[in-house]
């Protein structure tokens, strides 16, 4: 086996649940009734592509009244609303697909786009901060500050302004806040996430944020959940070695029926924390794993490996 098949492999091996996915199962299924998104408005920030894509086409299948995709090539958001209001054909659901261009680091242009929604009477009920940025793999200071900063820009301070606009909307519906993580985030000492160290920093810090919002945020006011979306297949992963084949990765769909969950009171016990798609939300629910996340604050949050405080871990 190849190290970068090795590498594959490490970057998918999780023994959270004793069951682990790499597709869509029923639990999931976006088609659930029990997992209906039916009167919501879901907007999705790198929408048009990949893994926010998929999760746009569950929200969809979970007949979301309206899905918002976000993105900055207004090629690329054509091609995928319309490919979306196909599934929603499919589907039998009559999902109202929306595209906007934005650069999400354009305050002006997120301004716009809120004001907008506003007055034609939109409200968002779901979230879902997907856009990301990396760059080529080099050590933070060959990079240098400008383009580290550029990612925290993207990977940071974009979620956290767009959070500040979801949460500010008027109403007291209950809202949901997907943040799309990365298993980087703690797998800093891995080889081959240590060839992105400001890709790991700046989604870290992202995770960070929405970890500490929970904190102080009850989830029937706004629930917040970060995930990993899983390893998915992409051009990424072409450039890297034209060697990788589809079915050697997560589903897409596995992610995107998670999100669709993540978005329901199903995952409130998930409030402020970080998971994998990969993981079986019916052990995750019900048994060990659950007994922990309910006894133990620092568990699948971010924190210093070890301590409990100032003081060792038992």
């Amino acid at each position: 086996m190849s190290d970068l098949q090795q590498l594959l492999q490490q970057l998918m091996k999780t023994n959270v649940t004793k069951t682990v996915h790499r597709e869509l199962y029923p639990a999931i299924l976006p088609s659930r009734p029990e997992l209906s998104q039916a009167g919501k408005v879901v907007l999705i920030t790198g929408g048009g592509t990949g893994v926010g894509y998929a999760i746009a086409r569950s929200f969809v299948q979970a007949s979301a009244d309206t899905v918002i995709i976000i993105g900055r090539r207004v090629d690329v958001l054509a091609t995928a609303g319309s490919r979306l209001e196909q599934d929603a054909k499919a589907a039998g659901t009559n999902t109202k697909i929306v595209t906007r261009p934005c650069d999400v680091v354009n305050l002006g242009q997120v301004d716009e786009l809120w004001k907008d929604l506003a007055t034609h009477g939109i409200t968002v009920d779901v979230f879902v901060a997907n856009a990301a940025k990396f760059t080529e793999p080099k050590p933070i200071l060959e990079l240098g500050a400008d383009e580290v900063w550029s990612q925290f820009e993207v990977n940071a301070k974009s979620p956290l302004y767009f959070t500040d606009k979801f949460y500010s909307q008027p109403g007291d519906k209950q809202k949901f806040l997907i943040n799309v993580s990365t298993a980087s985030v703690h797998m800093t000492a891995h080889p081959g996430v240590a060839m992105r160290p400001a890709y790991t920093l700046t989604k870290m810090t992202g995770t960070l944020l929405f970890q500490l919002i929970a904190q102080s945020m009850p989830p029937l006011k706004m629930q917040v959940i970060s995930f990993n979306p899983g390893a998915i297949y992409s051009d990424g992963w072409k450039a890297i070695s034209p060697s990788f084949r589809p079915e050697q990765f997560d589903n897409v769909e596995l992610c995107g029926g998670f999100a669709v969950w993540a978005a329901t009171k199903e995952a409130e016990f998930l409030h402020g924390r970080f998971a994998w798609a990969a993981w079986d939300v019916e052990e995750l629910s019900t048994g060990e794993v659950r007994k922990r996340i309910d006894e133990d604050p620092y568990f699948l949050r971010t924190s210093i490996v070890g301590l409990r405080g100032g003081e060792l871990q038992a």
